[in-house]
């Protein structure tokens, strides 16, 4: 992805004792465990997380922000981690440059409250993974952001079921606001067109692929370099159909060739 020339992102400023810039794995993954994060500093209207009854003490908000532009992922992270708080206001952040680690994060992982997701990622655009992350885990609030003109993006983010598009240049005055609102299971912000995260999952079935048995299982051969001939072999069908359903799977994933399809697949770990 590359960032628009004239929308710089400022490093962010290192706190006491510490560095502003996390580290990254050889998975792509940031080692950064237990990142704090005060959510009364966040929300400005005080503690709107979940509180257990028996200890009062609130739960951990876990935050994964996916970025392929690991220098925006980096300013991002430590823009979280400089809003330090409490021992009982912090908040777990994981990142990640692939599409295809955040959404089995998503998928395996503990739950993820809130994911940050860049809407151009090398050949998949944020809606689609949104989408898919929707799918996967219908109460995981999404905040898309892009160095472009945010209105590309936010029809196809809105029908995807986010419930925040924001601007990487403005992310210091936008980000914690919106991080706050979502985490209540709200839009940002409250004027937009975006759903809230319990509307979001009726909003996603529109923009959600719905395969087919028989498209799965073509999909699925294909992954595994079969071709249209052995296919239709395996299958009991003839070659006709098979590019009959490969037609109708391109026209699910709105793209024209067939080697995107299986691009996309790969890429998100859809099968």
């Amino acid at each position: 992805m590359q960032r628009h020339p004239t929308q710089e992102i400022d490093a962010p400023s290192k706190t006491s004792g510490e560095s502003a810039k996390p580290e990254i794995d050889d998975a792509g993954r940031h080692t950064i465990q237990r990142d704090r994060l005060r959510y009364s500093q966040v929300s400005g209207k005080g503690n709107t997380m979940s509180e257990s009854s028996t200890t009062g003490r609130t739960r951990r908000l876990r935050i994964g922000v996916l970025d392929n532009d690991s220098c925006a992922l980096e300013y991002i992270v430590a823009m979280l981690k400089q809003s330090t708080g409490s021992e009982n206001n912090i908040a777990d952040v994981w990142a990640y440059t692939k599409p295809a680690q955040a959404v089995q994060e998503c998928r395996f992982g503990q739950h993820t409250d809130i994911l940050i997701i860049d809407m151009a990622l090398n050949g998949l655009t944020g809606a689609q993974v949104a989408a898919e992350i929707r799918r996967i885990s219908p109460d995981t609030g999404i905040i898309g952001i892009t160095s472009y003109t945010p209105e590309v993006y936010e029809q196809a983010l809105a029908d995807a079921g986010a419930q925040a598009l924001l601007d990487k240049s403005t992310l210091r005055s936008t980000l914690i606001d919106a991080i706050a609102a979502v985490a209540e299971g709200k839009h940002y912000p409250e004027d937009s067109a975006f759903p809230d995260v319990s509307e979001s999952t009726e909003t996603t079935h529109s923009a959600a692929i719905h395969l087919t048995s028989a498209e799965q299982r073509i999909i699925t051969l294909s992954m595994g370099h079969r071709t249209s001939r052995q296919i239709a072999d395996e299958l009991g069908i003839s070659i006709a159909t098979v590019f009959s359903h490969r037609r109708n799977i391109k026209r699910k994933f709105g793209v024209k060739e067939w080697h995107e399809v299986i691009a996309q697949c790969h890429a998100l770990h859809v099968l």
